[in-house]
């Protein structure tokens, strides 16, 4: 029986069995008490190579975000996760090196990979939303461990892809706004602000596609690259379908528009629903503003994918391929209480 196993088996993490065999750090009684019980009935034999291989050797992984207070702080979210289980991992020769980029600017995404990669970094953890420049990247540097967050890409050599299916959360976003709008006829419209990105796409592809054997509401995508003309473009979407009743943004900057809706006194026509639950979108439904949110559980994806390369290159264990993140929904009725991915999060790497 490995660490890992008892991990799974007590439903914390590694991090804190590793404390109860060795005696450091805090742990709550039941939970020593379980890992106790669990290594009791199975046995647990520690490995003397890997205990040495733990004290002489470090693992580290390169963190490859967007400028962590960019769209609302979500980034910022999926950061917060990586910590979280590297705190827990510290102890094992676990480190990180971030690097931030602009993700307007390709050329700065590329430079934060050559940073990362000549601080000799073992894996590297990072959101591919941009595609072309991702795959380049991963192809030039075989040996590295790549983990995926936020968004799948179809490439060869990703190790791990911790994210949300985007065809389906767009897809669950239709079936939503179908039911907000009710029996209404009209036209419904997408926003997507970064046309590049492949999960923003697969978001509208998504959302088109369930729409598609319904004629009475015809679904028009509008790819706004500038934040300086998205008001522009909303206010000109009103002027050419008088009948819009329904805004589906495929990603965070939700509130940005769903405000610019109220103002134009549009908001009891139109239904809105977008990603994620940043405060700025939070604030937005409180005030009645936006009704539906998809989250997709940004701490959770950061610690789980940290964890995955943990495995492969401390333990030599293979990480799972791909883990789906749960497609939340997030309503009125439950955003102020709302704490899903809280909770199975603290399942997996709580006391």
């Amino acid at each position: 029986m490995t660490i890992a196993e008892i991990a799974k088996l007590a439903g914390v993490s590694i991090g804190t069995v590793d404390r109860v065999l060795h005696n450091r750090g805090r742990v709550a009684p039941k939970t020593v008490e379980t890992i106790m019980a669990i290594i009791e009935e199975y046995g647990y034999q520690p490995n003397a190579f890997a205990r040495n291989l733990r004290l002489s050797k470090t693992f580290t992984i390169g963190v490859v975000l967007p400028q962590l207070h960019s769209e609302y702080g979500y980034w910022r979210l999926i950061y917060n996760g990586v910590l979280k289980a590297v705190k827990e991992l510290a102890q094992l020769g676990v480190s990180i090196e971030l690097v931030e980029y602009d993700r307007l600017k390709p050329k700065s995404f590329l430079a934060a990979i050559q940073k990362v990669i000549a601080n000799k970094v073992d894996a590297v953890l990072l959101a591919p939303l941009l595609p072309d420049e991702t795959r380049h990247v991963i192809e030039q540097y075989p040996n590295i461990s790549w983990a995926f967050i936020d968004s799948p890409l179809p490439c060869r050599n990703r190790i791990i892809t911790v994210a949300q299916n985007p065809f389906r959360g767009g897809f669950m976003a239709g079936r939503l706004m179908h039911l907000q709008i009710e029996n209404k006829k009209g036209t419904l419209v997408v926003i997507n602000t970064h046309t590049a990105a492949f999960n923003a796409s697969e978001r509208a592809r998504g959302f088109i596609e369930y729409f598609a054997d319904k004629p009475e509401l015809q679904v028009i995508t509008l790819d706004i690259a500038s934040a300086k003309s998205a008001e522009e473009a909303l206010e000109r979407a009103y002027d050419q379908w008088p009948d819009l009743c329904g805004i589906f943004v495929v990603n965070n900057a939700v509130a940005r528009f769903a405000s610019h809706i109220a103002l134009l006194g549009r908001k009891n026509h139109t239904t809105v629903i977008g990603y994620d639950l940043v405060e700025q979108n939070r604030s937005a439904m409180l005030e009645g503003k936006v009704d539906c949110l998809i989250s997709q559980r940004p701490e959770f994806q950061g610690y789980t994918a940290t964890y995955q390369l943990y495995r492969k290159g401390i333990l030599n264990q293979k990480p799972d391929e791909d883990i789906l993140i749960p497609i939340d929904i997030i309503l009125l009725e439950n955003i102020q209480d709302d704490n899903s991915y809280t909770l199975q999060w603290n399942g997996r790497g709580e006391e």
